[in-house]
């Protein structure tokens, strides 16, 4: 079977300004998100997105959210350590343990995929715990 093509899909927000995530066709104008957004809210993986065309620079860019997936999103922000030192390295490898999908923008930024609501409740406990904050960034299916 041959390896899905991804593309990328420009969003905007007006206090933050442009990300770009990878998506897949779906349809004529349909695309599944496939990468955890850093910045943008209310989109998840495996979120069914409509696009536009901008004619000036030939870009895919966000139009609407057809379907929101299974998904959820969070963000954690250590803010006593970067994530290439020893506690942030601990923390990614713990978070892993939950059954997430982790991605990073060093220095501190660690954007979460919830594959599944039963993992945000012990997530967001142990987070708490250990003091490191986090935001909702896509609550829509929990």
């Amino acid at each position: 079977m041959p390896e899905a093509r991804l593309e990328k899909i420009r969003f905007f927000d007006s206090v933050i300004g442009y990300e770009n995530l990878w998506a897949e066709k779906s349809g004529a104008d349909l695309y599944v998100i496939k990468s955890v957004p850093y910045f943008i809210y209310d989109i998840s993986v495996d979120d069914i997105v409509r696009v536009e065309t901008d004619n000036n620079d030939e870009v895919l860019c966000f139009s609407e959210t057809i379907a929101h997936s299974n998904h959820a999103t969070i963000r954690v922000r250590p803010k006593e350590y970067t994530l290439s030192e020893p506690q942030g390295v601990s923390l990614l490898e713990k978070l892993k343990g939950f059954g997430v999908f982790v991605e990073t923008l060093p220095p501190r930024l660690v954007a979460i995929d919830i594959p599944d609501c039963a993992h945000v409740e012990p997530l967001t406990r142990f987070l708490t715990e250990i003091s490191v904050p986090w935001e909702w960034a896509d609550k829509a299916s929990c």
